[in-house]
């Protein structure tokens, strides 16, 4: 099953699994500055709590691009919370199911993803690089892989197991390229001059005032500080840079690689003590071959119990330390280039481990690394004045409640200001939701600083409120035309659909298409659809809906259109799609894209039964 995971770590599901690993990581920084005091958790699974930190951490990062899509923030935000418990259930269940994913499994599978490679080969510097600007460290990473490969397993587990059979694919090719022949006419809205009262008016603007409400906007005057800023005006000396060099020298070292390859005894976690002695012994005899001359790469192939290096000769490729289980590596790092070792135990089976070459320790030269040097300096006397100008922003927004002005005259900062913006959108740094939220709380709206605001990219910003427009309904007098065009309308809708149902009657009744097309003066239309027609628009999905035409009688339908309009149709002949005419490589397609479906349907089954079971507590939306 890892094979399979590990085959389609290319492309989108790679990215995915690298998601799902910074997620917990992501947004660490300035943050912290303000949190004090044991926090609430907002959801408790198990033993395991959750706050507010990690559900902002999944949402930033994953929801709030969807903002723009429909959804309000609210929403968003139960998405990602229930995606915290979901995720949470799964491992917790993984693990009491005694699941586990081998670090030999995981080492190899990081190697495989394209960002850690340059030219198609692994890149260990990339790799250190790209961990480093998370704040992660090779063991942190590596878990976090390892638990997600976990949840991936045990998912692919319940979704692999679904079936269906070749009288269901046939059933389903015959549906999906179902053709259906039909006449149709369209309806116009009736053009006559339709009267409205001034009663009618009224009445439907008292019920209808929310649709006519204006929303609360708020436009605000703020100061900001941030570590970009902070950074641009400092400047490391060559000195400071020796010494930090020095000082660090560990870090600028490039450690010992050794290109590894290994053959895999499995023993399954259970195994009693007369199997773990059988597979000793198998391994103990591998290596007998080996030392008598024969090739590693062969007896890997056809021996080895690790599906994913075994067809590569059992190659892991450069490995440095920190990677491969405890006692795997300590034996890796002590043989000599070309040695084969004793079998070597681990939770996972015996191997005999072989390291074919060798790229010994190397500290990287001053001048290398002294622009990285400069950075880090740079960045570190950033995030320390940082931490004192938020404590000094915090006091003088404080001390100063009513204006922004002593704050910025004692920092040195501009104030800027955004224009009105709503709760749920605005632009610049208001389409934050963390800067929205703030200002629109009571302590702000009431004309007072805020607290500062951590914007999660490195910056900081105290906020007041410079305009306040309360949500309000418009005037009647502003709104009347508007009301009547919409009142005419709806009356249009209603006299058409009373005229669509007085000629769906008449087709009921025996009547042709063409001859009430005729009658009429309109132009009748047909069309041969298919289930991915989308002409003539929404009549298509209507038309599938239907029932089959029997006896020969056609199937009629009068259904409302977008603008208003109705559509009267005869649904004349349905063709089914031919599974015969199908290859047999595409009825084995069609047949593992309907197990898919299956697996996905059960998996989400499963996952309703798991929560059913568990122990969970929510404590969101908080209260006060």
């Amino acid at each position: 099953m890892l094979q399979t995971i590990r085959d389609r770590a290319q492309g989108i599901f790679a990215w995915i699994i690298l998601i799902l690993i910074i997620i917990p990581f992501a947004l660490w920084g300035i943050q912290n500055y303000f949190d004090t005091g044991r926090e609430k958790p907002i959801a408790v699974v198990g033993d395991r709590e959750f706050f507010e930190s990690d559900l902002i951490r999944v949402y930033e990062n994953q929801y709030a691009k969807m903002l723009d899509q429909g959804y309000s923030e609210e929403a968003l935000k139960k998405m990602a919370l229930d995606r915290l418990i979901d995720e949470e259930i799964l491992l917790q269940t993984a693990m009491d199911k005694n699941m586990a994913v081998s670090e030999p499994q995981v080492a190899q599978f990081i190697r495989t993803l394209p960002f850690f490679q340059t030219d198609g080969r692994f890149d260990e510097e990339k790799y250190k690089r790209l961990l480093a600007g998370q704040g992660l460290s090779s063991s942190q990473f590596v878990a976090q892989v390892q638990r997600s490969l976990l949840l991936e397993q045990l998912r692919r587990g319940i979704t692999a197991s679904a079936f269906a059979s070749g009288q269901e694919a046939e059933r389903y090719y015959q549906l999906l390229q179902q053709r259906r022949q039909i006449g149709y006419l369209i309806l116009p809205l009736p053009q006559q001059d339709i009267e409205i009262g001034e009663e009618e008016i009224r009445a439907y603007y008292e019920s209808h005032k929310t649709r006519f409400q204006t929303p609360e906007q708020v436009s605000v005057q703020y100061v900001l500080i941030s570590l970009d800023q902070i950074a641009k005006g400092i400047h490391p000396t060559e000195e400071e840079i020796r010494q930090y060099y020095e000082e660090q020298q560990q870090a600028f070292i490039t450690p010992e690689k050794r290109h590894i390859r290994h053959i895999l005894v499995a023993v399954p976690a259970t195994a009693k003590a007369e199997e773990k002695q059988k597979a000793l012994e198998k391994a103990q005899n591998i290596r007998q071959r080996l030392l008598k001359g024969e090739d590693f790469s062969t007896l890997a192939k056809t021996l080895s119990d690790d599906p994913g290096s075994k067809n590569r000769g059992g190659d892991l490729g450069w490995v440095g330390k920190g990677v491969m289980e405890k006692n795997f590596e300590q034996v890796a790092f002590s043989l000599t280039k070309g040695e084969i070792s004793e079998p070597v135990e681990t939770p996972f089976g015996y191997h005999i481990i072989q390291v074919t070459e060798i790229k010994p320790e190397k500290i990287k030269p001053l001048e290398e690394v002294k622009a990285q040097i400069a950075d880090s300096l740079r960045r570190q006397e950033a995030e320390n004045r940082l931490y004192e100008l938020s404590e000094k922003l915090a006091q003088h927004a404080y001390e100063n409640p009513q204006s922004l002005e002593p704050v910025a005259e004692a920092l040195g900062l501009k104030i800027q200001q955004i224009s009105l913006f709503t709760r749920d959108q605005g632009e610049g740094i208001a389409a934050n939701p963390k800067l929205r939220e703030t200002a629109f709380s009571e302590e702000v709206l009431a004309g007072n600083n805020s607290d500062p605001i951590d914007l999660g990219d490195g910056s900081v910003v105290v906020i007041r409120v410079k305009e306040h427009l309360p949500a309000q309904v418009r005037p009647l007098d502003e709104l009347k035309e508007a009301i009547i065009a919409i009142l005419k309308q709806d009356k249009a809708r209603q006299s058409l659909e009373a005229k669509a149902k007085t000629l769906l009657d008449k087709l009921e009744q025996g009547q042709s298409i063409e001859q009430l097309a005729k009658t009429l003066g309109l132009k009748r239309e047909t069309a041969e659809l298919s289930r991915t027609s989308r002409e003539p628009r929404d009549i298509a999905a209507a038309v599938f809906k239907a029932p089959k035409p029997t006896d020969g009688k056609p199937v009629n339908l009068a259904i409302p259109l977008p603008d208003g309009r109705q559509a009267l149709i005869q649904v004349r002949e349905v063709t089914e799609g031919d599974y015969a005419t199908l290859e047999p490589e595409q009825r084995k397609n069609l047949k593992t894209a309907i197990e898919r479906l299956y697996g996905n349907l059960t998996f989400r089954e499963y996952m309703e039964q798991l929560r059913d079971q568990a122990k969970i507590k929510v404590n969101w939306p908080p209260t006060e």
